[in-house]
């Protein structure tokens, strides 16, 4: 049974559903599963991800111990009159950064779940190979199953032990989990690059040579951008030969990291125009990237503001600014006398 020293009396949920999960359902669910009253849950509401997650704080051991016991699975009702399976489990620094690595061998793949497979009873059913620190089964955004989990046990022999006897079966069978590597992921990257702001004078041939030093162009399509001028544009990069998969993708990798940002000189108006070289993706993947990318521009700023009060009232925001850019640059300050 954890301790509060060993996981800081920290539970982390997860798998919460969008529409069904508030601070009140999940302090309802304490009390109803494991008998005890927590105070306010953390919800980390990421709505690029397909389910909120949320930590809770139980500040005595007892009531820390039959939570990580009563809630380590539990259900939420949802408003479609489904029922929604979540997991709750102590903080384990084992999950942590560069952590993880060490618990590969511990880690087994499960593919053939039966879609109506409920979390307790997977356990169950594998813990006759040994102790499981952690269990998922792989939910779709409606909560219902994708057929697929990932369990990991305390100790590698365990792992190897499931694998050994579920390998070969029907249903759940199990396998030994391999990471992604830097060749699995260069494989699901694409050949193809989206590039702007290149000046409206520039010539096909004249955009083909900037991108050529990075690989074979099997195509370079440009484009005028009327609304705000410049260019815009895609390029293919492909291997000759048609038979190096990779080949494309590790081109179109070195081009972005060479480009991006590179000036191309100044537009219309006398702005710096600097080339914006990425990977091209589907409009939705695009869209889902800017959010990302908003979320934690947002997130940042908010980590960065400082409030400051009890300052002599004749100061100036150039007093502020003298006093605190020794510790780093200021974006803004805004200077408010009462």
């Amino acid at each position: 049974m954890p301790t509060i020293g060993e996981h800081q009396n920290l539970i982390y949920l997860y798998d919460l559903p969008k529409e069904d999960i508030s601070s009140t359902k999940i302090a309802m669910k304490f009390k109803d599963n494991a008998g005890i009253t927590i105070g306010q849950p953390q919800i980390k509401r990421d709505i690029t991800k397909p389910f909120y997650t949320a930590i809770v704080k139980v500040d005595k051991l007892e009531d820390f111990n039959a939570a990580c016991e009563k809630m380590r699975y539990f259900e939420i009702d949802g408003v479609d009159g489904k029922v929604k399976q979540c997991r709750a489990l102590p903080f384990d620094k084992q999950f942590l950064g560069n952590n993880k690595e060490k618990l590969i061998a511990h880690n087994i793949f499960v593919k053939n779940i039966p879609k109506d497979q409920k979390l307790a009873a997977f356990e169950e059913e594998f813990e006759k190979f040994g102790k499981v620190k952690s269990l998922k089964i792989s939910f779709n955004s409606d909560h219902s199953s994708r057929g697929y989990g990932f369990i990991t046990f305390v100790d590698e022999d365990s792992a190897k032990k499931a694998v050994d006897a579920c390998k070969s079966r029907e249903y759940s069978n199990a396998a030994h989990f391999e990471p992604k590597d830097i060749r699995g992921s260069m494989r699901k990257l694409v050949n193809n690059i989206y590039f702007k702001n290149i000046p409206a004078d520039m010539t096909d041939a004249q955009v083909k040579e900037i991108f050529a030093p990075f690989g074979t162009i099997k195509s370079l399509a440009l484009f005028k951008n009327e609304a705000i001028g410049g260019q815009y544009g895609f390029v293919c990069y492909d291997d000759k030969d048609g038979t190096n998969k990779e080949y494309g993708p590790e081109c179109c990798q070195n081009a972005i990291s060479a480009l991006n940002n590179r000036v191309m000189g100044k537009d219309a108006k006398g702005n710096e125009m600097k080339l914006y070289v990425r990977h091209a993706l589907k409009k939705a993947e695009r869209q889902l990237e800017k959010t990302r990318d908003t979320i934690r521009y947002k997130a940042s700023k908010k980590r960065c503001n400082l409030y400051v009060k009890n300052f002599p009232t004749t100061w100036t925001e150039e007093d502020l600014r003298n006093l605190f850019q020794q510790y780093g640059e200021i974006e803004k300050i805004r200077l408010e006398k009462g």
